[in-house]
Formats: structure tokens, C-alpha cells, sequence
């Protein structure tokens, strides 16, 4: 009987050794033509190395160390990396279901960026005509452009070229990344630093960015090509918002912000609380001359912009500041080159109407006082000339 036990331990022994040597070879072939397809997927243009290749389970995945990845001008580096096994679509794009990186670093002319963990699913790789060429034409943007369904990265730290910008944050998230989609993007505790003349410095401690194509918007920022809004809903969500520069120039504690756009118009809503401006913002530096360190308030903003007019219809411009006083606008002004009064506001916007109301909380006494002191009288001399004279009698 113990004899017999031990054959047959022997046995199951020798055929799990059978198993596991002729699953290894399995997984070894699969990783070689699961190499192959991979080379091929990303094109004779592109180069790829590493220390070591293994494959996953089955060969349903691929794992790499020490990888670095080259196409054209582009560099990529990982101390680690892991990709299920690309599929290709009916159109030729490569898709990969998982892809994660340890100590991943990127370096293109636009910039660089280093991150220490980054985990993407669902990313499709730019289609390529069967010769191995990219595309050309209307379809380019779309087809030579990467897709990311979910990407989640920690600890981030990159350099913009074209903004001449170094930017930061602990960490991110981003969903639906491709050209023409609806993104989100989730970003915290982030910095970005200007290293040109006007050095700049803007930290927020959360970013929540939907509906803006930020594929689009990366590509004008690398190569200059054009950015258009996408037409449909936008929200912006930042929180503890700060810009300085030599000193602090601007400080919001809570910035909301959604528009809608169409093919016609585009409306937004916007509103800034614990806002606070310092003379070193343009058109400022009357502060100082009224005694006023900064400003500090809350805006709201209501408007509507007629796309093809160039006409905005400003419905509620309200700032409020309990030291200054309160101020309500609505009206209608010539603006063609920008959709935000915000950001292209200027003194010599053309006003269609305007209609504007104003409730002092000490700014009209002030200033009142820095006229007369600059003109040598009183406030007193000042109201007086001021008041309109009286009739003429005939």
C-alpha cells in the first residue's frame, strides 16, 4: 500500500512538473508573439528596450523592467512596466486594456514629465496605415492622437516648453482623454512656476476640470495647433487659488465656473468667494492711493455670448466687498475676440448699454479725500465743484 502511495505521489509530482515546465514555454511563446505584436502596433519609427521581458499569466500580459521606449523626437522611461496584450481594432488602432508604470519619465521637445506611479486603461494607440505611415487628412488629428479611457498618476512633476513652466501635483486623475471627448480631470494640491521675466507662481489645492477636450488643448499647448471649445456643457471647480509673483497678486478660496455652449451662443456662470486682488494686478494700483492694502471681496458673473454677433449680454456682474462697497452692472458690449468678460475684459470694450448701481461701503469717502489731497483742498472743495452750477437766469 505504501508502495503504491508512493508512485503515485511520484507520479502527480512528475506530471505538475510536465505542467508547469510546458505552461513556462507556453507563456514564453506567447511572449514572444506578443513582443512582436507590440513592436509591430507601435511602428518601424520606434524603438524599444529593456533589462528584462516577462510574460504575465497565460500571456495575457506583458512585464518589463528597465524599459525605454523612443519614437521620433520622444522618449519614454520606466523602472517598471506591465501592458495587457495589445488588441487591434477594425480601424487599425492598437488597444490596450491595462498599462501601468513605476518611475515613469517622458521627454519631447514641449516639454518633460515624471511621474511616480501611473496606471491607464483602455489606452488606444495611434492608428497606422498598413504600410506602417500614419494618416494624413481630415482624419489625422483623431487618428494620430493617443485615447486614455481612465488614467490615475501620483506625485507628478513636469516642464511645459511653450509656457516655459515647471508644474506639480500629488496627484491626478483623468477620464476620456482623446481628441474630441468630454474630459475630466482631477487634480490636487498642484503648482505651476513661470521661469520667464514675469515670474509667476499658482498653486491651488484641488482642480476639477469637465467637459473641455483636453486632448485638443495639450496640442495647442506642444505644436500651436488651434484650440475650439466643444460645444456642449463645461464646469470648473478649483479650490484655494493663489498667484504670485514678487508678492501675492491674487487669492480666491473658491472659484465655481459652468458654461454651456452651442453652435450659436455660449453662457456662463461663474462666481469667485474670498477673492482678494493686490495692486500688482493690472489697472490696480489705485489701491495704495486710497489706503486700501488689497481688495477683498466676492464676484459673480451671469453672461451670455452671441458667437456670431460678438455681442456680450452681461445679465449680473455683481462684486461685493465689505470695505469698499457693493456694485451691480448688467448690459451689453461689443467683445469679438473673447467668450469671457473675465478674460477680455478692457477699458476700451465698446458699451452698447449699460446699466450700473453701486451701494458705498467707505470707497467714495476715500477717494473723495485722495482728490482733494492730490488737488490741494478739501472734500468739502471738491463736492463743490462737483455740483453742477445753476441755471442762468434769462
Amino acid at each position: 500500500m505504501k508502495k503504491n502511495v508512493l508512485f503515485m505521489v511520484c507520479g502527480i509530482g512528475i506530471l505538475g512538473g510536465i505542467g508547469w515546465l510546458g505552461t513556462r514555454h507556453a507563456e514564453h511563446v506567447m511572449l514572444d508573439a506578443g513582443l512582436a505584436h507590440f513592436k509591430e502596433a507601435l511602428g518601424p519609427d520606434a524603438a524599444l528596450t529593456y533589462a528584462k521581458a516577462r510574460p504575465g499569466l497565460l500571456g495575457r500580459s506583458l512585464e518589463f523592467t528597465n524599459l525605454v521606449f523612443r519614437q521620433g523626437p520622444e522618449t519614454i522611461t520606466a523602472d517598471t512596466a506591465e501592458l495587457t496584450k495589445p488588441d487591434t481594432n477594425e480601424d487599425g488602432a492598437s488597444h490596450i486594456k491595462r498599462l501601468s508604470f513605476r518611475n515613469f519619465q517622458l521627454a519631447d521637445p514641449s516639454g518633460s514629465l515624471h511621474l511616480d506611479r501611473l496606471d491607464m486603461d483602455n489606452v488606444i494607440l495611434p492608428a497606422r496605415m498598413t504600410d506602417g505611415s500614419t494618416y494624413s487628412g481630415p482624419e489625422a488629428a483623431a487618428a494620430q492622437s493617443i485615447s486614455i479611457g481612465r488614467a490615475q498618476a501620483g506625485k507628478l512633476h513636469g516642464f511645459v516648453s511653450s509656457l516655459q513652466s515647471d508644474i506639480a501635483a500629488t496627484s491626478l486623475t483623468l477620464t476620456d482623454f482623446g481628441t474630441g471627448e468630454f474630459s475630466h480631470l482631477q487634480a490636487n494640491d498642484v503648482t505651476l512656476a513661470t521661469d520667464d521675466a514675469a515670474s509667476r507662481h499658482v498653486s491651488a489645492k484641488t482642480i476639477t476640470v469637465d467637459g473641455v477636450d483636453l486632448a485638443a488643448l495639450y496640442r495647442n499647448l506642444s505644436d500651436g495647433t488651434p484650440y475650439t471649445p466643444l460645444i456642449g456643457p463645461r464646469d470648473i471647480d478649483i479650490s484655494q487659488l493663489a498667484v504670485s509673483g514678487t508678492a501675492p497678486l491674487l487669492k480666491i478660496s473658491h472659484l465655481l465656473s459652468h458654461a454651456n455652449r452651442t453652435p450659436a451662443t455660449e453662457t456662463e456662470v461663474s462666481s469667485a468667494q474670498g477673492l482678494e486682488l493686490w495692486p500688482g494686478i493690472p489697472n490696480l494700483g489705485w489701491l495704495p492711493l486710497l489706503g486700501y492694502d488689497h481688495f477683498q471681496g466676492a464676484l459673480v458673473l451671469n453672461d451670455t455670448h452671441d458667437l456670431k454677433t460678438g455681442v456680450l449680454h452681461v445679465e449680473e456682474l455683481s462684486v461685493d466687498s465689505p470695505s469698499m462697497g457693493h456694485m451691480h452692472l448688467h448690459g451689453d458690449f461689443a467683445q469679438a475676440a473673447s467668450t469671457s468678460v473675465l478674460a477680455g475684459a478692457t477699458p476700451d470694450m465698446q458699451v452698447i448699454s449699460l446699466a450700473l448701481t453701486y451701494v458705498d461701503h467707505g470707497l467714495v469717502a476715500r477717494a473723495l479725500q485722495a482728490i482733494a489731497t492730490t488737488q490741494g483742498t478739501t472734500v468739502q472743495g471738491v463736492l463743490a465743484l462737483l455740483r453742477p452750477a445753476p441755471p442762468v437766469a434769462t
